[in-house]
């Protein structure tokens, strides 16, 4: 059997990295990928992103409840692998797994290592105020995200970008990367290079207290913190007991009373903060649709004056 690639993957993320490697005419032996979930109000099972393009592209899909069961390493194993390529997978790769391709198993990741390892890097990139961001690809081994680096791109984060806008402008540089570091390690031109560990940073995820903004912070961390858990798991706030998810917001040279809206423009509302105040651009109301700030002040959802409560 002529060795391919088993490709790992779950998320919209890894749905770029997987086109690119077709349009590179990638030998993909096997796609493996998360169980379907149920979802919805009728918990109906739904496939993951990577599944349904998978099966489109004429793929073998693969859903191990484990993927380091015996079980998952026989089926893996007897596409003989030349690399285990991962995106956004979402399940831990251990010793045994990591060992079944000759070429070892490679990762995309969404950050510059060692900066930024863990499962939120964008956001983390965001919150911190960083004006620049990229991807890399890294050998896998038995820690989070620490294994040796082959190649990485850099990007800027422009002022309003959302963690969602850069995740899917990575997403893209990083099937590029990916097609990249595959035909280097064959032609001897990409090496991996050891992490400096005592440069690493890492991102964690958002807990429900986090998500609450708290108007009485600056309008800089304010507009930070919206931009960085849009479009999930969103920061949240609370008008008239009404939770209104925030989803892009710009920081404003005014001042007013945290809380109260000052103004509303023809780009959506603002809030006072401690320092400053909050542009909001996005926003999606309780039980409807995202949608600009502009039309849900056109709609009567907010008005100066108004005054944001805690939700508690």
């Amino acid at each position: 059997m002529a060795r391919g690639v088993v490709f790992l993957g779950t998320g919209m993320v890894a749905v770029a990295a997987l086109e690119a490697l077709c349009e590179a005419d990638e030998l993909i032996s096997l796609v493996v990928t998360q169980p379907d979930k149920p979802k919805g109000r009728g918990r109906k099972l739904s496939p993951p992103p990577v599944k349904e393009r998978a099966l489109e592209l004429g793929l073998p899909v693969y859903q191990p409840e484990n993927v380091n069961d015996p079980k998952a390493l026989e089926r893996i194993s007897s596409s003989a692998p030349e690399y285990l390529v991962v995106a956004d997978y979402g399940q831990l790769l251990k010793g045994p797994l990591l060992k079944l391709a000759p070429g070892g198993a490679i990762n995309v990741h969404p950050s510059l290592l060692p900066t930024g390892r863990g499962p939120a890097p964008v956001a983390w990139a965001i919150l911190s105020g960083d004006r620049e961001t990229g991807v890399s690809t890294m050998l896998l081994d038995s820690g989070m995200d620490t294994g040796p680096v082959l190649l990485q791109e850099s990007m800027e984060i422009p002022p309003d970008a959302t963690a969602g806008d850069i995740s899917g402008e990575l997403s893209l540089l990083g099937g590029k990367l990916l097609v990249k570091t595959l035909a280097g390690l064959r032609d001897g031109s990409v090496t991996a290079t050891p992490q400096d560990h005592e440069k690493a940073t890492t991102s964690r995820l958002f807990d429900k207290e986090f998500q609450k903004v708290d108007w009485a912070d600056s309008a800089v961390r304010v507009a930070a913190k919206v931009n960085a858990l849009s479009p999930f798991p969103s920061a949240r706030a609370f008008l008239g007991g009404k939770l209104i998810k925030l989803l892009r917001a710009r920081p404003l040279d005014m001042s007013g009373a945290p809380g109260e809206v000052l103004d509303v423009s023809g780009e959506g509302f603002v809030v006072g903060c401690s320092e400053g105040a909050a542009l909001i651009l996005e926003v999606q109301p309780e039980g409807k649709r995202a949608m600009d700030a502009a039309s849900f002040v056109r709609g009567g959802g907010v008005k100066a004056g108004d005054r944001f409560d805690t939700g508690d």
